[in-house]
């Protein structure tokens, strides 16, 4: 409530002899923030009050005697005096509200709403008393002041009959006077409270009527300690037999002049339907804000009327990433890029909506940790009466979407231009047989007009198998897909054209409606006419070839036997040879190599021939010559009777007769140099060995004659050599038996690897018990192989790991796997395991990682594993890490049993 300076007691008119109960309407009527005034029957101001005073922002003395058109205009001036008027001559009182603009002095307009009643004495009217009151059409809770005046009581009568309750306490704070609405809103009797102290009353009577009766009591009370300030809060009266349960407004402020300057007014106003209405809004507020925040695929929140953020919900937490405490409070353009910001795109999207309603659009927004994401924006614009009050806000996250439809989009472009430019021609058919979509390559096929390709049917045209039979229209690939709803697969079908035949490969395959019938076709059209026509060409070729293919199958049989001397082979080789060639009747052949050769007549003294001639590796020279007498021969060329085809052949054969000579001659030198390899090493095992045992021998007698006569550096010397020689002799026969793992081994049979393990672990016992060594097997399985040079694979495998254990008792563990048609066999130690870099080297003859000091050994035991495997077609490998152990590994190929 707007504080009134001083109350002026000249309000009215007035005699000395002014009565006490019209003092406190007077003072009552300054009190009042509602202006109050009185007109004479001419319509001329004679009374206004302070409130007057401040709407109209003219001089008391200004307006006194001024027409009431000075501050409404002539309009509202005439509807006043013509409702006045009607009233008056109906005898009744009018009880009129007006809703009418104040004319300032200033010049503004203020929207006010006016209730008048009249001043009747002896029939006569004497004047009309006004009360005006300023509206905001927005707030509900405004509580119009009714009035009725009557004569000289007018004043006390407005104030008993209008809904607002009022208290007037003097300096002391006694009540000195209360309307009947107190009485109604706090169950007071007026008479047993005029004359009461005012904090008494509070604390023994109306606090307990209250619901907060505590607040309520030093609330008011605080009010009469300074007196000083204008309170206005609100507080709940409880329903009782004497009142009704109300919310009321408590407005109040100090009197300054007058008979009860010094003392106070307190106004209450009845706001129960306010309450009851901003309860139910709460409630409704709530439901709706419930809603929305359990609504979290979207972003839905409230913006002022400038932008800035008033709401926000789970969803636009979870969509822009912002908490509702960091972004309300902040303009909305923080979810645009920096682009749409700086183009003020923010601004307009209010603008079109506050003009239009509502927007919608879709862009990129910004989350809060400045990623983007694609977004259906609404925005809508929220009225109260003609007043814009805020925007509501829904987003929505159309990323996925958008990429989905992005990906079908090219998905479709791709699938448009693969279908205009594949060489197959491609078109859908509907059950009638027109063709709603063909691509070009189609329409060149089928001669499709190009500006009306639905216009075609599959009837239009005949069709013909590959027996050259007429294709019935029922029997054609579409007809028969709708008909049985399975798909056809490579027809071949024949068309005639004016030039010529063209041949066409068709698929054809159902689109299915939602009950699985075939609602359309698609068909597929390739031209195979040259496919066809090569196909007819190789068809006469091959069985050209049949001859060449007969001819190289004999040569190949001849030439695998293996067991003939070059002498028969070449014998029989020439007489098969003319009857692959024209007029093998009179054909003469000859083949030479080197020195060998054999033919079917002398080719001398005839005419045409043709030859074809190479060497073999070795330059021994190979030549087949076929000859023709003259009568057979063209004079123009010396092969013109013979074809391309066979002259190819004759190649053929020439390299046949290479790759077995090759062959031959290769093995002859594999032979040899197995047997010089032999030799050696049989020279190796008997005499080298033979003067290595001597030298052993003589070291020894003197170690046994002499020995004593040797110093310290003597008996070293002679340990050494006897050593040295001892390692010969293990070098010695490790190379012989590594020579002899081709030529020496036994025929491979079924042998059970178990039972190879067994021997070689029975063999072992000794090392195994010395080491204290924990040798574990899997079941393994049985294999084709060589028995001992198996056992001799396992034998040095698990010496290895027993040597190289390390400090810690051997752990070996031997396992089996099979992977496709071989088997893997693996021994696993955890000793000291090696390098990955010498993985290979260890596998080279007599390559050693370690001094003899620190581990014996001659170097060759893994280059034997090795070539034993490989005599088996198996692979040998090393995973190793130092420290870590070592798994050597090695392949056998499996059997069927």
């Amino acid at each position: 409530m707007s504080d009134v300076a001083g109350i002026s007691n000249d309000l009215f008119r007035s005699e000395e002899s002014v009565s006490d109960s019209l003092r406190r309407c007077r003072t009552l009527v300054n009190a009042i923030d509602d202006g109050i005034f009185q007109l004479n029957a001419e319509g001329r101001f004679v009374a206004i009050n302070d409130a007057i005073v401040s709407m109209t922002g003219y001089p008391r003395a200004d307006l006194l005697g001024e027409h009431v058109s000075t501050v409404i205009s002539a309009l509202d001036a005439k509807r006043l005096e013509n409702a006045i008027q009607t009233h008056l001559e109906q005898g009744v009182d009018p009880d009129t509200t007006f809703n009418l603009a104040v004319e300032t002095a200033a010049g503004e307009r203020v929207s006010c709403e006016l209730r008048v009643s009249l001043l009747v004495a002896d029939g006569e009217l004497e004047g009309t008393v006004g009360v005006v009151r300023a509206v905001d059409d927005r707030d509900p809770t405004n509580v119009q002041l009714p009035s009725t005046w009557m004569a000289s009581d007018s004043i006390a009568s407005v104030i008993d009959e209008a809904d607002v309750g009022v208290f007037v306490l003097d300096d002391a704070f006694d009540v000195v006077w209360a309307d009947e609405t107190i009485e109604e809103y706090f169950g007071l009797v007026r008479d047993e409270i005029i004359g009461r102290d005012k904090p008494t009353l509070i604390q023994e009577t109306i606090r307990d009527r209250l619901a907060d009766s505590e607040t309520f009591a030093e609330t008011v009370l605080a009010t009469y300690e300074s007196n000083t300030s204008v309170e206005q809060f609100e507080c709940r009266v409880t329903a009782g037999t004497d009142r009704e349960e109300r919310w009321l407004e408590h407005r109040s402020r100090p009197i300054e002049s007058g008979p009860y300057a010094g003392g106070r007014i307190e106004l209450y106003y009845d706001i129960t339907d306010r309450k009851e209405a901003q309860r139910a809004r709460e409630e409704s507020e709530q439901r709706f804000q419930s809603l929305v925040d359990a609504v979290d695929e979207y972003a839905i929140f409230m913006l002022d009327p400038d932008g800035y953020v008033r709401s926000w919900n789970e969803g636009a937490e979870r969509i822009k990433g912002y908490g509702a405490a960091e972004i309300i409070g902040e303009h909305f353009s923080t979810f645009y890029t920096d682009e749409d910001r700086a183009a003020s795109v923010p601004e307009a999207n209010l603008a079109y909506a506050r003009e239009a309603g509502s927007t919608e659009d879709e862009g990129w927004r910004v989350r809060s940790d400045g990623s983007r994401f694609w977004a259906n924006v609404t925005i809508t614009a929220i009225y109260d009466e003609g007043e814009l009050q805020g925007y509501a806000k829904v987003t929505r996250d159309m990323t996925d979407r958008r990429e989905r439809e992005q990906r079908l989009r090219r998905e479709h472009e791709l699938s448009e231009q693969i279908l205009e430019t594949s060489p197959v021609g491609i078109a859908v058919v509907n059950r009638d047989g027109s063709t709603p979509r063909a691509n070009e390559r189609m329409a060149e096929l089928l001669d499709l007009p190009s500006d009306d390709e639905s216009t075609y049917t599959t009837a239009q045209r005949d069709m013909y198998d590959t027996n050259g039979e007429f294709i019935p229209i029922e029997e054609r690939p579409v007809p028969h897909v709708f008909e049985t709803g399975d798909p056809v697969t490579d027809r071949e079908i024949r068309l005639d054209r004016p030039e010529g035949q063209q041949w066409l490969s068709i698929n054809a395959r159902p689109i299915t409606d939602e009950q699985g019938e075939p609602e359309q076709v698609v068909e597929t059209a390739t031209d195979i006419t040259d496919l066809k026509e090569l196909a007819q060409r190789r068809k006469r070729e091959l069985e050209e070839r049949e001859e060449e293919l007969a001819a190289v199958q004999l040569a190949t049989n001849l030439l695998e036997t293996g067991e003939q001397s070059s002498e028969e082979l070449l014998a029989e080789f020439v007489t098969h040879l003319p009857q692959f060639f024209h007029y093998p009747e009179r054909a003469a052949a000859r083949v030479s190599v080197g020195d060998t050769e054999a033919t079917t007549k002398a080719t001398d003294s005839l005419d045409r021939r043709i030859t074809a001639s190479t060497s073999t590796v070795t330059g021994t020279p190979i030549t087949i010559e076929i000859a023709l007498p003259e009568s057979h021969a063209s004079p123009d060329a010396d092969t013109a009777n013979f074809s391309d085809e066979e002259a190819e052949l004759l190649e053929t054969l020439a390299t046949l007769l290479k790759l077995h000579f090759d062959r031959r001659e290769y093995i002859e030198e594999l032979q040899a140099s197995n047997e010089r390899l032999e030799q050696f090493a049989y020279a190796v095992s008997h005499d080298l060995q033979e003067p290595l045992r001597m030298i052993t021998s003589y070291l020894q007698l003197i170690e046994g004659r002499y020995g004593d006569a040797l110093d310290e550096d003597g008996e070293e010397f002679l340990a050494y050599a006897i050593d040295g020689a001892e390692r010969m002799r293990e070098m010695i026969d490790g190379l012989l038996e590594y020579s002899r793992v081709e030529t020496r081994g036994d025929p491979f049979e079924q042998i059970e690897l178990d039972a190879v393990l067994s021997d070689v672990l029975e063999d072992l016992q000794l090392s195994i018990e010395e080491h204290d060594a924990e040798i574990t097997a899997e079941s393994l399985p049985t294999v084709v192989g060589d028995a001992s040079q198996l056992r001799q694979v396992f034998q040095n495998l698990l010496d290895n790991a027993i040597e190289y254990s390390g400090d810690e008792p051997p752990r070996v563990h031997i396992s089996a796997e099979r992977t496709g048609d071989e088997w893997t066999i693996s021994v696993h130690d955890e000793g000291i395991g090696l390098d990955p870099d010498d993985s290979e080297r260890v596998f080279d003859v007599f390559q050693r990682l370690h001094t003899r000091e620190e581990h014996a050994g001659t170097g060759i035991g893994l280059a034997l594993c090795r070539r034993i495997v490989e005599r088996h077609d198996g692979e040998i490998w090393i995973d190793s890490e130092p420290g870590e152990g070592t798994t050597v590994s090695f392949t056998l190929p499996a059997t069927d049993s």
